[in-house]
């Protein structure tokens, strides 16, 4: 446990380093401030510029796709391989196993891998969430005035 708290430290200040300190602060909020005002500019012209509204929503859609799906999980990769030396066996067991059986030989690599998994799944989760919760919350609706077309009822 002593070498675990005492690791701590070496792992924030190599966490800190390799996100480039203020530089990576200054960056990820850039991002989410981004996002926000281009998810508020979509919900307050889409009665007006529908249009314009759905081009603001998917922009901040994507910034946090790539944050969701690309930023993170790389990022998440690219540090524990490059703190392996530093991590592994002292915050993260290097092998797992019970009593004298091992499980797991490279837990390390598997334990990287399953936080990754879990992110995406999270994300994934999260993204068909909001959508269907922005598809109940705005249905589509014909234009004041526009008649619906008629439909074909299938091949004939």
């Amino acid at each position: 446990m002593g070498a675990f708290f005492g690791a701590l430290p070496d792992v924030v200040v190599a966490l800190w380093e390799f996100g480039r300190g203020w530089t990576g602060i200054v960056i990820t909020i850039g991002s989410v401030l981004l996002t926000a005002g281009l998810l508020f500019g979509a919900k307050t012209l889409r009665d007006t510029h529908g249009w314009l509204a759905s081009i603001l929503g998917m922009m901040g859609a994507t910034i946090a796709a790539w944050w969701a799906f690309g930023i993170l999980p790389s990022a998440w990769i690219y540090f524990l391989d490059g703190q392996r030396d530093a991590l592994e066996g002292v915050v993260i067991p290097e092998a797992l196993g019970i009593g004298g059986r091992v499980m797991s030989a490279n837990f390390y690599q598997v334990f990287r891998d399953v936080v990754v998994m879990a992110e995406t799944t999270v994300a994934m989760l999260a993204f068909a969430v909001m959508a269907v919760a922005v598809q109940k919350r705005y249905p589509r609706a014909l234009a004041e005035g526009e008649q619906s077309r008629p439909q074909s009822g299938g091949y004939k």
